[in-house]
């Protein structure tokens, strides 16, 4: 994937999401309360509520993105870049 493709596929922030929200789900959901792996979706605050004890877990959590204020988008082209370069950076 070359830096035009991945603009004309990851438009939008809410593209962002719905491909991150896709990707997490074939991983799974694990409650951090209960470890029920039971989860259902609310869309209008973007976040998984476990069906056994109702916590709720918002899709940045339990990833690299957890407290970040940072947008998907922005991540998203961090994690492309990061990923396409062919010379390692040592920080």
């Amino acid at each position: 994937m070359n830096i035009f493709s991945f603009i004309a596929h990851f438009e939008s922030e809410d593209a962002c999401r719905l491909h991150f929200k896709s990707e997490r789900d074939k991983a799974g959901v694990k409650c951090r309360r209960c470890a029920n792996t039971h989860h259902y979706w609310i869309k209008s605050v973007w976040s998984y509520e476990c069906i056994t004890c109702r916590s709720r877990t918002s899709l940045r959590s339990g990833t690299i993105m957890q407290s970040s204020n940072l947008s998907f988008m922005t991540w998203y082209k961090a994690m492309f870049l990061m990923t396409i370069t062919k010379k390692r950076l040592f920080i």
